[in-house]
């Protein structure tokens, strides 16, 4: 059957956690692509007792840096927030999910490209003497934390969830392998995804990646992912225009 959808049959490995992907697989299909659920990471909740004291009547800034931080957060919180305390999002799809919290979304950044992009906002700038709680997973990046604190603000962690490589069956990496192109959106899953398709790696690495930033891209580069593209931002509808216009790049590699 002939059709006009840009996507049309293609195969979309999709790696996003459980949870996070279902609007993407959605957009993917829309385009005439078949999505390949295969998750790399699970998120798991850090308990609420394990989180320590937060001191949220003395706390300027709330910063989640994604969406499972939010999701996680507010599963454990189950409070109002104190009237004073600001709440930032680090991008798109971080801020939907405070919305959909029913949280006020104070400062997001015009582009989803993670913490740069939150940093480059007017109402981080001036936050000399602000005390900021940064809402994350288990062993997260720092940069966020590192600038924030060189422009004078005090920073403290709460660590909401932890991540784990997900398990697959071998035919679950045999379906994977039958993949047209590839989306990793993190350096874990990135390493995860190679992890889990050992087996198949030499074969993995000739297959076209999309990822979300260049820090990602360079790091597919050392592992040996030859094809590699990056798209605008990190948003779902970023991420689907670069998986058309991959095709347009076809023999430029």
């Amino acid at each position: 059957m002939v059709t006009d959808k840009p996507l049309a049959g293609q195969r979309i490995l999709v790696t996003r956690p459980q949870a996070q992907a279902d609007n993407l697989i959605e957009l993917i299909q829309q385009a005439g692509g078949e999505a390949i659920r295969f998750p790399v990471i699970s998120i798991l909740p850090v308990p609420r007792a394990r989180w320590g004291p937060l001191h949220l009547e003395q706390t300027d800034w709330l910063i989640f840096v994604s969406r499972n931080a939010v999701n996680s957060f507010i599963q454990g919180w189950q409070q109002d927030l104190p009237p004073q305390l600001r709440l930032a999002a680090v991008g798109d799809g971080t801020a939907s999910a405070m919305r959909e919290a029913g949280l006020t979304v104070d400062c997001q950044p015009a582009i989803s490209n993670g913490s740069e992009g939150l940093l480059q906002m007017s109402a981080m700038q001036n936050i000399q003497g602000k005390q900021v709680l940064i809402v994350r997973g288990v062993g997260g990046r720092e940069r966020l934390a590192d600038t924030l604190t060189d422009r004078g603000a005090s920073i403290t962690y709460v660590e909401v969830y932890c991540r784990t490589m997900t398990e697959h069956g071998r035919q679950a990496c045999i379906a994977a392998m039958y993949a047209d192109k590839l989306i990793s959106t993190s350096v874990a899953g990135l390493d995860n995804l190679c992890r889990i398709l050992a087996e198949f790696r030499a074969e993995l690495f000739c297959k076209p990646l999309l990822v979300v930033s260049e820090r990602i891209r360079d790091h597919a580069r050392s592992l040996g992912f030859r094809w590699v593209e990056v798209s605008a931002d990190a948003s779902d509808t970023a991420v689907l225009n670069t998986l058309i216009e991959m095709d347009k790049q076809h023999g430029k590699q």
